[in-house]
């Protein structure tokens, strides 16, 4: 019943438009045209695509970006409101409460789980972009880890996590989303010394293909680049 309402309501705002619903009525049964139910279809499936988010390193440090990419290949041509990364620390803590019970008339001991945001952020990526069929886009992201926030911590009754995922806003449709990756943060005196210089990656303006920024040419398609 609560379907057939929600899809009475956009018939309604159909009509409202504008546009003539080609229906009638045999017996009980409301007969309506097959393009009324892709619109129905398309306001509760998800568009198809592949979602990759791939991180530069599986840390980061307080205070330092997270680096990575996110890599979309539609395979359907849609318009997206944006490309955005959503990030957020939680903590999760075992809690012990002495209460009162008034079945027992008593003060008894109970175990809690008590979950809560520490920080969360949804930083764009790209704004307002067609996704066109069968083409790939790679998006670069980098995301400040604040210097106050906590690190990633792990014991028996205090856990705090970090995580982060990719998600394609379709307007009046699902979001295509990645899978969701964790990832350590760690002090910057857990910072390991003495590594090699980061070489970043750019995509190539023709084929989205990443490249290390001191390549002439793609490695992939053998564009060269342009500056």
């Amino acid at each position: 019943m609560r379907y057939f309402c929600y899809a009475a309501r956009l018939l309604q705002q159909w009509e409202g438009a504008g546009c003539k619903a080609f229906k009638r009525n045999i017996g009980s049964t409301l007969v309506m045209p097959m393009s009324f139910f892709k619109k129905l279809s398309n306001r509760v499936v998800t568009p198809k695509a592949d979602a990759n988010l791939q991180l530069s390193e599986s840390y980061a440090v307080l205070g330092e970006d997270l680096e990575g990419t996110f890599t979309v290949t539609a395979h359907e041509t849609v318009d997206a409101d944006e490309i955005r990364c959503e990030l957020d620390c939680t903590e999760t803590v075992q809690v012990t409460r002495t209460e009162y019970d008034p079945t027992l008339k008593a003060h008894v001991t109970r175990h809690f789980t008590e979950t809560r945001i520490l920080y969360q952020t949804k930083p764009p990526c790209n704004p307002a972009t067609q996704l066109v069929d069968d083409v790939t886009r790679t998006f670069r992201f980098s995301i400040n880890i604040p210097a106050g926030a906590r690190p990633t911590f792990m014991s028996a009754i205090d856990n705090i996590v970090w995580q982060i995922k990719g998600v394609v806003a379709i307007h009046g449709r699902p979001d295509i989303t990645t899978q969701t990756l964790q990832f350590q943060v760690i002090p910057q005196s857990q910072k390991p010394q003495n590594q090699p210089p980061k070489i970043k990656l750019i995509p190539c303006e023709y084929c989205q293909t990443l490249m290390p920024e001191t390549t002439l040419a793609c490695p992939n398609c053998g564009a060269r680049r342009k500056n």
